[in-house]
């Protein structure tokens, strides 16, 4: 979607309202289950930031990729770090 300015998702609690979760239990950290979150389909594309760090872990992949002379095993999982301010 080229031309149109990224959501930003400025708080936990608002990423809770904006994927209809329940509230977080604390507002500076929460454990989401992605399994649970239904995107419309008419945010498909949509790019996102976060004015909050996140981690995520994405379990049984069966992936490897090579990354200069080196091949890596992501077949247990991956783990994924983004910083605010990024997309």
């Amino acid at each position: 979607m080229t031309g149109v300015a990224p959501y930003r998702v400025k708080t936990i609690t608002e990423f809770h309202r904006l994927n209809n979760l329940p509230g977080p239990i604390h507002p500076l950290i929460s454990l989401i289950d992605y399994a649970e979150i239904r995107h419309p389909k008419d945010r498909n594309g949509v790019s996102v930031v976060f004015d909050f760090y996140s981690i995520a872990v994405k379990r049984d992949l069966n992936f490897k990729m090579l990354y200069g002379q080196q091949s890596y095993d992501f077949d247990e999982g991956v783990l994924f770090f983004w910083r605010p301010d990024r997309y």
